[in-house]
């Protein structure tokens, strides 16, 4: 219950500051509930980039945080007052009339909401924030500062995610972490609902529902990582982007940059979506200053200007007026510069720290291209398993669909519903609202495909295909024919079975949740990490320092490194040296224990064995001071052992 409580803090403490802060860059949506949407994500991104500040001076922790919290709320305990008293009033005025496709879409939408918060209640056992997501903020906290390990280099990343989870570990712990994805997941949904509002009116909701229900996003709003994050913000953006069209301006150019260079902060993939909005800013700047160009630019000459005050204002008028001399209605050079200004300026820090610290904005991909240090296997041929040509990537809706398991898992599937009914735009005629969110989609779709191709990394895409699915549904429900009625039923059955995916995934962790089980027993039974970070703090010094073969650091209460990294970045192993010049190479490093952790069998999951045979001469000669034989939640028994460097030799 306290980490309810807790996330019901941050709720209201993120709507009040994002409120009071969206309040500087134009009037309100009309809606309250559009209003929440832009809200949340700029006060959690705001909050994030706070915690960040802190850690670059050195101030992460838990009292520094509770400080934060206590400005920020009286900052914006006014404007949440006022919201939560327009959402009352608001709610008074009437509930609009309902049908059978309404409570079907809205029992579907419930279940996956409390399935999803069930799951989140649970301990985290997700292998990907065991290794990454929790356990960079967690190494933040122990120093108390943000930094760099090399041997970690997802510390370099986009991390604004990862600072609120910081929140989270130190107010509360990893299962508040879960249910900060969950609220973001939430915030995911109005900012679709809020996209569909101009063409669905009262049933712009259908679109929320049909987002989250796709099972990888609901699956993600319960598991502490950052792609629903990523799409909670990359929405939240172009929910602003779609104010700016409808009342184009500089504050609203500015608003759009600000959300967008808040979701640049989440995730690389991010930079894609920066880039298609700010062409959906600008449309057709480039004809114009071609234009400029090609004329030779005698209407830019400053010559009669410069010595007018006004010369700047004279400058921006020449290169926004259209060919034939008449200034447009939208200002689109100026209103590009805001958004650009903006969208870096918030964004900007995470890819200047690191290209401060590797020489590479975008560490660890890309070192071609942009020098500095990197990793040539984050986008190995392994990672895109579709042949990135121009037919693969249109088509790649289909194997996404019908093949999830090459790309990710079917835990992190699109599900059927894009693949089903996203063709039938091509014979019905939709607004162009719709055409242009669906455009959108599709381009973050296909760009980011010809690089990783994971469809937990493309979520963001879910937002603007769903608003299509959901206008699509309501106008064959408002036809009343029988083939658009029939479409319909076949869109709520599936809406239906993604829901009960959703319902299914939160067996696992509900006894917990409901207080029958104990975290420490259902951590026990389902991450062996667990058990083994339990008996290194009872029997290794503070001192200790382990490198080991396992991904998942998080539980283990010492210094941890995985060697693969370590691997990779120093070559160790790969000059055929000798099993004791490996351990005298780590020791160097500072290690003092090394852990295994082969599968049984070894080909059971994706696993890496070359520590164990380097050093398998020297292991043949000394006693583990731990040996266990662990099972994880999937069924894969591991078999842990733990040997100091400085052991004895058997005899």
């Amino acid at each position: 219950m306290l980490d309810l409580g807790f996330i019901l803090l941050l709720w209201a403490w993120a709507s009040g500051v994002g409120l009071r802060v969206a309040h500087w860059f134009g009037p309100a949506p009309r809606d309250p509930a559009d209003a929440l949407a832009l809200a949340l994500p700029i006060g959690l991104g705001g909050f994030g980039l706070v915690l960040l500040g802190l850690g670059e001076v050195g101030r992460l922790d838990a009292g520094s945080i509770k400080m934060v919290l206590i400005v920020g709320g009286l900052f914006g305990a006014a404007p949440f007052l006022r919201w939560l008293t327009w959402s009352v009033s608001k709610a008074r005025e009437g509930r609009e009339p309902t049908d059978q496709l309404d409570r079907a879409f809205g029992v579907a939408l419930a279940v996956t909401i409390v399935g999803a918060l069930l799951t989140a209640l649970a301990p985290v056992t997700d292998g990907d924030a065991l290794c990454y997501h929790l356990q960079v903020p967690k190494r933040f906290l122990e120093q108390g500062a943000v930094f760099f390990d090399p041997d970690l280099h997802e510390t370099i990343y986009p991390l604004l995610t990862e600072m609120l989870y910081a929140s989270a570990l130190a107010i509360r712990g990893p299962a508040a972490c879960r249910l900060v994805s969950w609220l973001l997941g939430l915030t995911f949904a109005l900012n679709v609902s809020a996209l569909a509002r101009p063409t669905l009116g009262r049933r712009a909701w259908w679109a929320a529902a049909v987002a989250l229900l796709v099972p990888a996003v609901s699956n993600g709003m319960s598991a502490p990582l950052n792609d629903v994050a990523l799409a909670a913000f990359g929405t939240a953006a172009l929910h602003a982007w779609s104010r700016f069209r409808d009342a184009p301006g500089l504050r609203a150019a500015a608003l759009t940059g600000v959300l967008t260079g808040l979701a640049m902060g989440v995730k690389y993939p991010a930079l894609v979506l920066a880039g298609l909005i700010g062409l959906a800013v600008a449309p057709g700047l480039p004809s114009r200053v071609a234009f400029r160009l090609s004329t030779g630019g005698a209407r830019l000459s400053l010559a009669y200007s410069w010595r007018s005050r006004r010369w700047l204002a004279r400058f921006v008028d020449e290169w926004t007026a259209d060919a034939n001399g008449a200034r447009p209605r939208r200002r689109r050079f100026i209103h590009l510069f805001a958004f650009v200004l903006f969208a870096w300026g918030v964004g900007g820090v995470w890819y200047a720290r690191a290209f401060v610290y590797t020489g590479n904005p975008v560490h660890p991909f890309f070192r071609q291209t942009f020098g500095g240090s990197g990793l040539d296997e984050v986008l190995g041929a392994e990672k895109r398993p579709l042949p990135v040509d121009p037919w693969h990537i249109a088509t790649a809706l289909g194997p996404l669909t019908l093949d999830p398991d090459a790309f990710d898992s079917v835990s992190h599937e699109f599900g059927p519903v894009f693949l089903l009914f996203l063709p039938s735009l091509l014979v019905e005629r939709p607004p162009r609202r719709v055409l242009a969110l669906g455009a959108i989609g599709f381009a973050f779709l296909t760009l980011c495909l010809t690089q990783r191709q994971s469809m937990r990394f493309v979520l963001t895409a879910v937002g603007p295909l769903s608003v299509a699915v959901a206008w699509l549904a309501n106008t064959w429900w408002e036809r009343r024919s029988r083939p658009g009625t029939a479409l319909v039923m076949i869109l709520v059955l599936v809406l239906g079975y993604e829901s009960t995916l959703a319902a299914a995934r939160a067996r696992h962790g509900a006894a917990v949740a409901f207080g029958l089980e104990s975290a420490d027993h259902y951590l026990t039974r389902r991450e062996p990490t667990y058990t083994v970070g339990r008996w290194i703090d009872a029997h290794l010094p503070r001192s200790a320092r382990l490198v080991g073969q396992d991904h998942r650091g998080f539980y283990l209460p010492r210094d941890y490194t995985m060697e693969l990294a370590h691997r990779r970045r120093t070559g160790l192993g790969g000059q055929g040296e000798s099993a004791a010049r490996v351990v005298d190479e780590l020791r160097r490093a500072g290690f003092t224990h090394v852990l295994f952790c082969p599968p049984v069998p070894e080909q059971a999951v994706e696993f890496d064995p070359t520590l164990g045979r380097l050093l398998a001469s020297w292991t043949s000669l000394r006693e583990p001071v731990y040996r266990a034989d662990l099972g994880d939640a999937d069924g894969v028994v591991r078999r842990y052992s733990i040997y100091p460097l400085a052991g004895v030799v058997r005899r």
